[in-house]
């Protein structure tokens, strides 16, 4: 049969029964928005934890071990002088990472390397009370230098713009440490050490032996470790996988059921495409091209609604700060995958009870 009758049958069973075919695949939809929202948003936690852990180009960041999330981290800020004595450390810095609903607030030392590797773009680096933009947090809440950063009840005056190369950083600003530890009013404590290496010396190396000298503490050195040991992230990534898995399952029984029902609204149609000579591999291949028809037309509007669903999630609370989606060609990948797979569940059922029909007794039925 050409393609475009076979398409055109396809169709004209789907259309029979529109408002049922619209619900199935609107549950579908549902299951494939869900899908890419939690993976882009995995993605994202993914890339900030390394964004994160390579502040100022460092090798690794040590945090508190325990902690719901990294940037929860507390830290003493005498602890820095101790790693420094590791014959395979080069220099530490002192971060504090503080989050508002604006934008993400780094405390850095001036004479430390992240301080040191910051260009700067217009201005100059933060001084006493003054703060430097990244060059896309100055873009995005549209300041520029000599204007004032409020946050909370303080308020700064934007002493400069910097580039980084560090998106993570690049969209925050930089205030002196000791300032950002009285915004959080944790004097003293620090969220991470950022450590870099000797030369000759194997980063991951000292990370462990920095975590057996000083227990209680956890050296970062890889995002996927990050997410493994940051609670928060790992509920993500264990969420979206339990509820990709419960989607996949109410998406399957919801296409088996518009499928089975109509298969035995078909009965006398399906008796007397056998008698006419279609095989049983044929009259399958109607069944679950009629399946998969449905789950691509849910495809369509699972993406826009899962990239809409991430969207709304990171920016509409304090996540936006910390977690931006990645919309990789994988995520777009697994809700074809669970689309397909879908269509595919809920074909078997119909398709066998099709395939069983006698057409005898088929063409017998009212």
């Amino acid at each position: 049969m050409p393609l475009m009758t076979w398409l055109g049958l396809v169709l004209r069973n789907l259309r029979r029964r529109p408002v049922r075919t619209a619900l199935t695949a609107a549950g579908v939809a549902v299951g494939v928005g869900l899908i890419v929202a939690l993976l882009s948003i995995t993605n994202g936690a993914k890339r900030t934890a390394s964004q994160l852990i390579h502040v100022g180009r460092a090798d690794f960041g040590l945090f508190q071990a325990g902690t719901a999330d990294l940037t929860q981290s507390l830290l003493p800020e005498s602890l820095a002088r101790e790693i420094d004595h590791d014959p395979g450390v080069a220099s530490t810095a002192r971060i504090f990472l503080f989050s508002t609903r604006k934008l993400l607030v780094f405390g850095y030392v001036p004479g430390e390397f992240p301080a040191q590797r910051t260009v700067v773009l217009q201005g100059a680096l933060a001084t006493g009370n003054g703060a430097v933009l990244g060059d896309g947090a100055a873009r995005r809440l549209h300041l520029h230098v000599g204007e004032t950063l409020r946050l909370g009840k303080r308020s700064f005056r934007v002493a400069g713009v910097f580039h980084s190369g560090n998106a993570f950083v690049d969209n925050g600003a930089v205030l002196p440490l000791h300032v950002v530890q009285q915004l959080a009013r944790r004097p003293h404590e620090v969220t991470t050490i950022a450590v870099t290496a000797s030369l000759g010396a194997r980063p991951k190396a000292v990370a462990r032996r920095l975590e057996r000298d000083f227990p209680n503490t956890v050296a970062v050195t890889e995002p996927g470790q990050a997410v493994k040991i940051d609670t928060s992230s790992r509920l993500i990534v264990t969420t979206g996988w339990i509820i990709s898995l419960l989607a996949l399952i109410v998406g399957g029984i919801a296409v088996t059921n518009t499928m089975a029902m109509s298969v035995f609204e078909r009965v006398r149609e399906i008796g007397i495409l056998r008698a006419v000579g279609w095989r049983d591999r044929r009259i399958a291949a109607l069944i679950v091209s009629e399946a998969l028809a449905i789950c691509l037309l849910a495809l369509a509007a699972g993406l826009a609604l899962g990239y809409a669903a991430a969207e709304l999630f990171t920016t509409g609370g304090d996540n936006g700060t910390l977690i931006e989606p990645d919309f990789t060609a994988g995520v777009f990948a697994w809700g074809l995958a669970f689309a397909l797979g879908v269509g595919v569940l809920g074909a078997v059922y119909p398709t066998l009870r099709a395939v069983r029909l006698s057409p005898i007794d088929a063409l017998r039925r009212e």
